[in-house]
């Protein structure tokens, strides 16, 4: 072992004693001489007892060192060198351990044999060797210590084991709760991964709760700690969602899923019984945490779903309540314009025909006071009808009713509006009839006061099974997605109409851009033509069929009042020339009896049950060119003057007119002329000599094809040939100036002259105006 110096005016010199079964280091004092400076012989021995003297310094202090354990050992185990290090860790002094196995003061007496097998051990390896083992500490502890050993040769012969170790037990146990922190947060990595996903799968749209849960079970395996082992099942009322290699285990944990204080099915996470974990613990404590989550976050979105179906439901019932009022209102306000029409205004009809045979018996004043009283309550039912529910549609069918739209919004807003038809069958029900034509009255509203539109078109056409109808303008637009954004309040807006066609199985479609004009689709499905709605006969009287006289006109008085028809047949039996040989009820009727009796002429209400006067006249025509239809309704709207001229009437008679004009009119009709009452003449000769009336003619004549003006552009094109300036014409016509150039415009490009000499010689050749 090594000594400290045995004086300070010596100096100690090493030297190897070999002692039995030990070498120890130890140091003999050396005296100085007297007299060094004159002796030059000693410099070079006093140089080597200086460098011994530091090294023994040196030497003693890492030997005496606190830090790092230093342990000198012969090849059988025993202690030779035991420094401060080894003595403040075992508590030995190195006195108590000097001559003593090392085993026996560092670790427990069990312990002794295999640290004692491990020594043998490590005499076989190369050196210097390295290895952790670990020492008992005096408070009885276990330290763990790195150690490298290295074998060193003695002076003696003997070889010796020199080991220096270094305590690890700290860093160790920092090494390990890092590692365990690690663990732990790949753990919570696994976890949240797996929750987020579960969050993605619940935003994402158009899945099922089916779906859902299948995406959930597949993100389950890959958040446990043996994923390849894993696999899981979830069960969710009247059906479950597995991974694709599911099994049965003993090995297994399970969350229930609750929603609204009921058990609705459950989470299972099962690993193969040849998991490497241990059977008796074999989940995570986070894993417990994170199964519970997932239950709870499937309880949120089941929820979610859950809600959301009941929302979709409870939406769709109002949407089917709000269109049912809808159509109940339409249904009721039907019904009392039809009462209104039948009752009061055939009564006031009838009170007309009463009050002309009494002309005469009356004073002069009281006859017309009470005439004008009687033409206003007329005029009243007429427009009051009308207000409550347009019979337009009813009596004349889808098309006729939106081609009465269009004159309408020019009427009313000057806007040209052209109707197309594709002349194709358009079966449709009732409440899809009601629901298309109040959808597009509201779009031409809304062209009418909002679009600042100068032309507008309403297309009718039938895409497959289908009736596809389109509005379009050339107006300002507007932003569809900040409209939409804007509205506050539901009604019959824009975007109600979408709700109201998808409760009847419709389609609402729109596209507008700012300064770009609108363009608005409906699409409703059509209908198999006897799956369409009829309204139930009113009337099934018997027919009454005489033939008064060879040479008299034969009519055929088909109306479904029968006070009417009374007051009608009354009327005819005055006069000489004509007898009434039948009466029917009902437009089928109509169209039976035509066939039956061969009439010169029928007087054909055109609202009647089973099958309206249009179409019972068209039937006629078709089948004997020869018979002569009149019209006859309380309607003065030039739209049902033009469906009866074009299904093949050759006239028109309002019922309060005739009594005076009836008879008239048959004798005119009879002679291949055409009649109208008075006040429809003009309207009807622009609307049906117009556009759609001059084309048709001169397509069937070979003609020259003439160009289509608006009415609204014909009657600019008339004031502008009678010398009007565009400020004039709009204060004419009470538009602005700016429709009034638009218009111009239109008509310059369609009649291809810009000059008014050229434009005024078109509208007299037209006969728009005269050279008076």
């Amino acid at each position: 072992m090594l000594a400290e110096p045995q004086s300070a005016g010596s100096r100690a010199t090493p030297r190897c004693q070999a002692g039995p079964g030990v070498s120890a280091l130890y140091f003999t004092p050396v005296s100085r001489p007297k007299s060094e400076g004159k002796d030059r012989r000693v410099e070079p021995r006093r140089s080597t007892d200086a460098l011994l003297v530091d090294q023994q310094h040196f030497l003693s202090a890492i030997l005496n060192t606190e830090s790092v354990l230093i342990l000198l050992l012969d090849l059988s185990g025993k202690i030779l060198r035991f420094n401060r290090a080894c003595e403040l860790l075992t508590g030995f002094s190195f006195a108590e351990a000097e001559g003593r196995y090392f085993w026996q003061i560092t670790n427990a007496e069990e312990e002794a044999e295999s640290v004692q097998d491990f020594f043998r051990t490590l005499l076989t390896r190369d050196f210097p060797e390295s290895h952790e083992r670990a020492w008992r500490a005096a408070d009885g502890s276990n330290r763990l210590l790195r150690w490298s050993v290295s074998r060193v040769p003695d002076q003696g012969g003997a070889d010796l084991l020199v080991a220096v170790g270094h305590d690890i037990t700290e860093m160790n146990e920092a090494e390990e709760k890092l590692r365990q922190r690690s663990a732990q947060l790949t753990e919570r990595v696994k976890e949240l991964r797996c929750l987020y996903g579960i969050t993605l799968l619940g935003e994402k749209q158009g899945l099922s709760l089916e779906e859902f849960l299948q995406g959930v079970v597949e993100l389950i395996p890959g958040a446990w700690q043996f994923p390849e082992y894993a696999s899981a099942e979830i069960s969710f009322e009247d059906f479950s969602c597995r991974t694709g290699k599911f099994a049965e285990s003993s090995v297994c944990q399970q969350c229930s899923i609750a929603l609204e204080d009921h058990q609705v099915g459950a989470v299972r996470v099962c690993y193969s019984t040849d998991f490497p974990g241990d059977p008796s613990a074999p989940f995570l404590e986070e894993e417990e945490r994170l199964l519970k989550n997932i239950g709870e976050a499937i309880r949120r979105v089941a929820f979610n779903y859950r809600s959301r179906d009941r929302i979709s439901e409870y939406q769709a019932r109002l949407r089917s309540l709000a269109s049912e009022m809808a159509l109940t209102g339409q249904r009721e306000r039907r019904r009392i314009a039809q009462q209104l029409h039948d009752d009061i205004g055939h009564n006031l009809a009838l009170l007309k025909f009463k009050l002309g045979e009494q002309r005469g018996k009356l004073a002069g004043d009281d006859w017309e006071q009470l005439a004008e009283l009687l033409e206003t309550s007329i005029q009243a039912s007429r427009t009051l009808t009308f207000e409550l529910s347009p019979p337009v549609l009813h009596e004349l069918g889808l098309v006729a009713a939106l081609e009465w739209l269009c004159h309408q919004l020019e009427a009313n807003y000057g806007i040209a509006c052209r109707f197309v038809d594709d002349q194709q069958l358009k079966p449709l029900g009732e409440d899809l009839r009601v629901e298309v034509f109040q959808a597009v009255r509201e779009l031409l509203t809304n062209v009418g006061k909002h679009s600042q539109a100068t032309e507008a078109c309403v297309s009718v056409l039938t895409d497959g099974a289908e009736l596809v109808v389109e509005v379009s303008d050339n107006g300002v637009g507007f932003d569809i997605e900040k409209r939409r954004r804007q509205k506050q309040r539901p009604g019959w807006g824009l975007f109600s109409i979408r709700e109201r066609l998808a409760h009847l199985g419709g389609q609402f479609q729109m596209e507008s851009t700012p300064g770009q004009g609108t363009n608005m689709a409906l699409r409703v499905p059509l209908a198999s033509e006897d799956k369409v709605q009829r309204a139930p006969s009113q009337l099934d009287r018997p027919v009454a069929a005489s033939v008064q006289g060879n040479r008299r006109i034969k009519i055929l008085l088909a109306d479904d009042q029968q006070l009417t028809c009374a007051g009608l047949k009354s009327l005819l039996e005055r006069e000489h020339d004509m007898a009434v040989v039948g009466e029917a009820g009902t437009g089928a009727q109509a169209v039976e009896l035509a066939a039956q009796l061969k009439p010169d002429v029928i007087v054909m209400d055109v609202a009647m049950p089973e099958m309206n006067g249009i179409e019972a006249t068209r039937r006629i025509i078709a089948a004997d060119p020869e018979i002569k239809v009149i019209g006859l309704s309380m309607h003065s709207d030039g739209q049902y003057v033009l469906e009866m001229l074009r299904a093949g009437a050759t006239g028109y008679l309002l019922k309060d007119c005739a009594q005076e004009d009836l008879a008239q009119a048959i004798r005119i009709v009879q002679a291949n002329l055409t009649f109208l009452s008075p006040g429809l003449a003009d309207s009807v000769a622009r609307d049906f000599v117009g556009p759609r009336g001059s084309a048709a003619a001169a397509n069937a004549e070979g003609a020259e094809q003439v160009p289509e003006l608006t009415p609204r552009e014909r009657q600019v094109l008339v004031l502008m040939a009678e010398g009007l300036t565009t400020k004039q014409i709009a204060n004419e016509l009470e538009v602005s100036v700016k429709t009034v150039e638009s218009h111009r415009q239109h008509i310059m490009e369609k009649l291809g002259d810009n000059s008014i000499a050229g434009l005024t010689r078109y509208a007299i050749q037209r006969g728009l105006i005269d050279l008076n």
